[in-house]
């Protein structure tokens, strides 16, 4: 597996591991902080609980088959994956239009929409997608899955630091200013 292959892998795994982490994290209701946004039909508020779960086992499954070698099972859970960032991207870009900066319930119930969230979850979409096509091939050696696993949980924790500085940008503007 070359650097060519590594880093490109890298990203597309970083994605599924945020999937998982996401679902593990998130404590709150997402279904009340989805019926605030009111943007869906209620039909499709009432599926908000599947949601943490079902991105859960999208990010789960693509990570399992890579550490497997399963090809197949990787290049079945990478399209939902890049489906599930696509409509995400779709949805946090209405809700950023239409409502602002809203918490959107991404990682946690707090965190507001942004345009970097709307581009983060297209470039994990772009990211993930080459892995439908089958490339980068999945390794046969555990160690160079092993590696791509670790260095995409790196990548995630970037992400994740990155999106909670961003979300305090401008948060200290007022300080140390006097109210006269």
């Amino acid at each position: 597996m070359t650097i060519f292959d590594t880093l490109p892998a890298c990203f597309a795994l970083a994605g599924a591991v945020l999937l998982v982490i996401a679902a593990v994290r998130r404590r709150g209701d997402l279904t009340k902080v989805i019926r605030a946004h009111d943007l869906l039909p209620s039909f499709l508020v009432r599926l908000t609980p599947l949601a943490g779960p079902a991105e859960g086992l999208a990010g789960a499954a693509v990570l399992a088959g890579w550490l497997a070698g399963e090809a197949r099972l990787v290049r079945f859970a990478a399209a939902a994956v890049a489906l599930w960032y696509l409509a995400l991207a779709a949805y946090l870009a209405v809700l950023l239009r239409r409502r602002g900066r809203v918490p959107c319930g991404c990682l946690d119930e707090t965190s507001p929409a942004s345009p970097l969230k709307v581009g983060r979850a297209v470039l994990l979409a772009v990211a993930t997608a080459p892995l439908v096509a089958g490339w980068p091939p999945v390794p046969a050696e555990m160690g160079a899955r092993l590696l791509v696993c670790g260095l995409a949980a790196v990548v995630a924790g970037f992400l994740i630091v990155a999106d909670k500085v961003a979300d305090l940008q401008g948060t200290s503007a007022a300080h140390g200013r006097s109210s006269r």
